[in-house]
């Protein structure tokens, strides 16, 4: 250490961790503690109204769920499964012959309780809590353990069960959450601006008496998180009120709860993610990019406890919308690479930039923070870091989002306010529909995503499937609209053997720039570039920086015979992503290059296609691969 620092302090000799289960003539007690050592609470489990014997059973398995090494990490989710185990035990303790012991615990007495609470919209939540916790106790019968392995009540009605929002209303939401995202934005962007002009002295106090003192408050504000009050007592000062009031005035500095809601539903919509790993979000993170030029990627340390202990942290790419996209995958909308709320990137930088000061005040490093008065939402007062689970469905009753219109033999079961045309927004639901979309697993097994979340959830396949089939209209009228790649066959070759004027002329470029595409001295990846400084993609002089995939519609492109290998190469593997992406993505990303590419193969003969196939080579394929990777494109 040079001299610098001091050593840390070590624990005393015979030093023992304090126990986390206590069971004792009096007690039988477990305590949980978060990861972060944050927060601790103590669960009594001597309350619960059964048998000694199955109160320690319990606390045994709930210790085993919440421990180190269990799945149960989040205080919220640690307080459900004492919930859980507290209502099965009064269940239990209400029947005529309760059970005393571990052993009696029988499927009859699971499925009874469970039949009791078939009304509630979270069975299937509560079902799947009861029965992990339960495999933890100890000294089961085998056929009640068995039973605890397979659907806990499979009979039971799934009128509640989730369903995703359709397109339609997915996007609605997104475009909600956006509408709020930017306006907070330009509310507090301008308001700091003004604060800065205030502190460097740049509002004069006679010229703009007005602009002076809102400066002096938003300086209070930003300081002490709070407006200047009364020393008597709570009231704000008459100035204060003359500017707008509590509220007001916290909002022109600090991140309201409602847009804080509105960030969490853009990010839960871009990613995937749950709502409580996105809530415990840090804000430090890592810049894949360097900011230094291209795709913007910040790597950030995710949580979701339940996936264990050696599984639970996750570093998650967020990354901005690429140049070459011009689709959001969230929403088949048409959108800029620009648009900061379009990409999961975006979004997080956003967010980090209007809660810093929040955060510097609250001491924390948790990416969300937000304000409210008190009582706000059902949320509580002052700042809060992370969310309450109010906060999304208060959100969106607030903005009132429109639900589709309904069938009119529309099954029942559904959500009371949307059948009253309003969309009920909740984490869970925004979360479905991104897997539904996009077919693939986040922060969850192929396993889990096809039996829990797609396999349960049915009700908008064939909305999903039609979407495909539009979008996969849309990009194949896109490509045959497009500039066909102007492409030498071998008769083109053999004629500019003998008359290379004449060839060149035909395909619009000069004899020498002729000659060096024969020779292979213009070659990018799927064709040659004859004028690599005045193409359709950077402005006039400068250098062609598109993804070499554009050079399919580009119109300085010019394919011969010996780019053959690389572009049948190119279209398998395209060919073969359709079967290892969701229908809706490879349809987005790959239709349009895929049907350029076929359109130019078509061109020749099978024979010709056939021997080009025969004829690739190690260094084809090692270029194809990189190519796709994206390695080859240029920052």
């Amino acid at each position: 250490m040079g001299g610098r620092g001091r050593r840390a302090a070590l624990p005393e000799d015979g030093w023992r961790p304090p126990a986390r289960l206590v069971v004792d003539e009096r007690r039988v007690l477990v305590r949980f503690t978060s990861e972060d050592g944050r927060t601790s609470k103590d669960f009594d489990f001597a309350r619960l109204v059964v048998g000694r014997e199955l109160q320690v059973a319990f606390a045994v398995a709930f210790d085993r769920r919440t421990g180190p090494s269990g799945s149960r990490k989040a205080m919220s989710s640690v307080r459900a499964t004492y919930d859980v185990l507290r209502r099965f035990s009064t269940y239990l303790a209400g029947l005529v012959t309760p059970p005393s012991r571990a052993a009696e615990l029988t499927a009859a007495q699971l499925d009874g309780y469970l039949l009791g609470r078939r009304h509630l919209r979270t069975l299937d939540r509560e079902a799947n809590l009861l029965s992990h916790t339960l495999r933890a106790v100890e000294g089961l019968s085998e056929r009640f353990a068995a039973k605890l392995l397979t659907d806990p009540d499979p009979t039971r009605s799934r009128a509640g069960t989730l369903h995703s929002y359709s397109q339609a209303e997915f996007t609605r939401i997104l475009a909600a959450a956006r509408r709020d995202a930017r306006a907070a934005a330009q509310r507090i962007r301008a308001h700091r601006a003004l604060l800065e002009r205030w502190r460097a002295g740049q509002v004069d106090r006679t010229a703009d008496q007005t602009g002076w003192e809102l400066g002096l408050l938003l300086d209070h504000v930003e300081r002490l998180g709070d407006v200047p009050r009364h020393p008597n007592g709570p009231s704000p000062t008459k100035m204060a009120v003359r500017h707008g009031g509590i509220r007001y005035l916290m909002s022109l500095i600090h991140l309201p709860w409602q847009d804080a809601a509105a960030f969490v539903v853009l990010l839960i919509g871009l990613t995937g993610q749950n709502g409580g790993t996105i809530a415990a979000a840090p804000a430090s993170h890592h810049r894949a990019d360097g900011d230094a030029g291209g795709t913007a990627t910040a790597i950030v340390e995710l949580s979701k406890p339940r996936r264990g202990k050696r599984r639970s942290h996750m570093d998650v790419p967020l990354t901005a919308l690429p140049d070459w996209l011009t689709v959001d995958p969230a929403t088949a909308q048409a959108v800029t690479a620009k648009d900061e709320l379009h990409s999961p990137f975006g979004v997080y930088m956003l967010l980090l930039e209007l809660t810093g000061p929040a955060r510097r005040l609250v001491g924390t490093d948790r990416l969300l923070v937000s304000w409210a008065c008190s009582g706000g939402g059902g949320v509580g007062g002052g700042f809060r870091v992370g969310l309450v689970k109010q906060m999304i469905p208060a959100w969106g009753r607030d903005k009132a989002i429109p639900a589709d219109p309904q069938p009119p033999d529309r099954q029942p079961g559904g959500p009371v306010v949307e059948a009253l045309g309003v969309l009920e927004v909740s984490m869970a639901r925004l979360r479905l529909t991104y897997l539904e979309q996009h077919q693939t697993a986040v922060a969850h097994t192929e396993q889990v995503l096809a039996n829990e979340y797609l396999g349960r959830n049915r009700g908008n396949l064939l909305t999903y499937q039609r979407l495909v089939a539009r979008v996969l209209d849309e990009q194949v009228a896109t490509a045959k609209a497009s500039t066909l790649l102007a492409t030498l066959d071998e008769r083109d070759i053999a004629h500019a053997r003998q008359h290379p004027s004449a060839v060149a002329d035909r395909f619009g470029i000069d004899a020498p720039t002729l000659k060096r595409v024969l020779a292979g001295e213009l070659d990018t990846v799927l064709a040659a570039c004859v004028d690599h400084h005045n193409g359709p993609h950077a402005p006039p002089g400068q250098p062609c920086r598109a993804s070499f995939m554009r050079c399919l519609d580009c119109p300085c492109a010019r394919a011969t015979p010996q780019h053959l290998p690389v572009q049948v190469l190119t279209l398998d593997a395209l060919a073969a992503r359709r079967a290892e992406l969701p229908p809706l993505e490879w349809t987005r990303r790959f239709a349009v290059p895929h049907a350029q590419l076929a359109d130019a193969l078509g061109r020749f003969t099978p024979e010709t296609v056939a021997a080009a196939r025969a004829a690739t080579s190690e260094n084809d394929r090692r270029l194809v691969d990189r190519f796709l990777a994206r390695e080859l494109d240029q920052a």
